[in-house]
């Protein structure tokens, strides 16, 4: 800055000046944040508020477009949290954790394979377009894992209905508590709409929804009944039982289970804080004390006004699934969520990179460890699963594959009320 003439000098002193610089390049940085913090969410809603259509006019194409946005640039944390969640929360169903216990799933050797299996398989039906081959080939192994339980009705209907609008009510709840905004009517729209027809092509049915008969105006519609219902199914069976408690121990001490005792019980009520208090009681979790749930409070309303009002939104997508096989395996590798190096590349950044170190320190494992333990060559959605069910399922699964071929055609889901009663 040029030198200002001695009589300004002596009236605005030099810091002064330093001072007024500092606010002008402050000022104008929250300002383009602010500016830019919301062009994503303007551009995701305008279709449906400037254009007026309505939203039953919402194609699968562009509810699938949404969905990117949000768990990719908008909320990738809220997503992934949201799954953890959801995962954990399936434990607190007595149906459910009984059947995972008598499996043989729910146990240290095989709850980290199974977490990371259940966890590959919704990343790969949540970041992939509903005609795609990967999506498909996701949801029909989904399908083919369950379809013994569910003949022999050790998983019902209703335990079904209740994990697919888990799903939805945990990403409702997540980013609704713990992000830097709300989610609009055009956003939970599409959030409606992919859980509809993930459903549909679970074979889920639909019939506990009080307007299964009629149909759902548009995706909202379907998106809050099916959370309302999920809750009140949550009341009417979610009871502390010994095979609750025995799965969350597995979680936890699978994650954790190098860690001192202490650590362990702050990560039980860490999770504990992050559930409503039914769910809590029926994982046998304790409860957080008023200190913790301050420090957490205050850590997630620092995140959120910091994401607000200081940070410029994010512009290169977080990574939900590598997008190609290894050309050697035709597999695909996953990035490291825990000790347990599931399906990773065995690389020399891997396993010897600053995070591997870590690992390492930590008494986690990297790529490579103990040969083929941790399968380094990557995943194949035609095989994934429990080791007894590794090689089977597959023309199953090519059959149920045609099925939704022929289903995903349909790109409207709530133009017309009456289709939405799937059952």
């Amino acid at each position: 800055m040029p030198d200002a003439p001695t009589w300004l000098q002596a009236l605005w002193p030099h810091h002064h000046w330093t001072i007024l610089l500092l606010t002008i390049i402050i000022t104008t940085y929250l300002a383009i944040v602010r500016h830019l913090r919301y062009r994503r969410q303007i551009a995701i809603t305008s279709p449906f508020t400037h254009k007026q259509r309505p939203l039953s006019s919402m194609t699968t194409q562009e509810a699938h477009s949404i969905i990117t946005q949000l768990q990719q640039l908008e909320f990738p944390y809220a997503f992934n949290k949201a799954r953890r969640i959801a995962l954990l929360k399936a434990g607190g169903i007595p149906t459910m954790s009984k059947l995972f216990a008598a499996t043989g799933q729910n146990n240290k050797r095989n709850s980290g394979k199974r977490a990371v299996d259940t966890e590959i398989l919704l990343r790969e039906a949540q970041a992939m377009p509903r005609e795609s081959q990967r999506y498909m080939m996701a949801v029909a192994r989904m399908n083919y894992l369950h379809a013994h339980y569910r003949k022999s009705n050790k998983i019902t209907p209703r335990d079904l209905l209740h994990t697919l609008g888990d799903g939805l009510t945990e990403i409702l709840t997540v980013i609704n508590r713990d992000e830097w905004r709300k989610l609009s009517d055009v956003e939970i729209c599409a959030l409606g709409i992919f859980h509809k027809n993930l459903g549909e092509d679970m074979d889920i049915p639909f019939y506990p929804l009080s307007s299964s008969e009629e149909g759902w105006r548009d995706g909202v519609h379907f998106a809050m009944e099916l959370r309302d219902w999920t809750l009140r199914y949550e009341e009417d069976v979610a009871r502390p039982v010994e095979t609750n408690d025995r799965y969350v121990r597995v979680y936890v001490d699978g994650a954790v289970g190098r860690f001192p005792g202490f650590v362990r019980v702050l990560v039980r009520k860490v999770l504990a804080a992050g559930l409503d208090e039914r769910m809590r009681g029926s994982l046998c979790l304790e409860p957080p004390g008023p200190i913790l749930l301050f420090v957490l409070g205050c850590i997630r309303e620092t995140r959120k006004a910091f994401l607000r009002y200081l940070s410029l939104p994010r512009v290169s997508p977080v990574r939900m699934v590598h997008e190609m096989a290894d050309p050697k395996t035709n597999r695909y590798y996953f990035d490291r969520k825990g000790l347990q190096p599931w399906y990773m590349e065995p690389s020399f950044w891997s396993r010897w990179g600053p995070g591997a170190l870590v690992v390492r320190a930590l008494g986690g494992k990297v790529p490579g460890a103990y040969g083929d333990r941790y399968q380094p060559q990557g995943y194949d959605l035609m095989t994934i699963g429990p080791e007894p069910q590794k090689d089977r399922g597959a023309e199953e699964m090519k059959i149920d594959m045609e099925v939704m071929r022929a289903r995903a055609v349909a790109t409207c889901p709530f133009s017309h009320a009456k289709a939405g009663g799937f059952r």
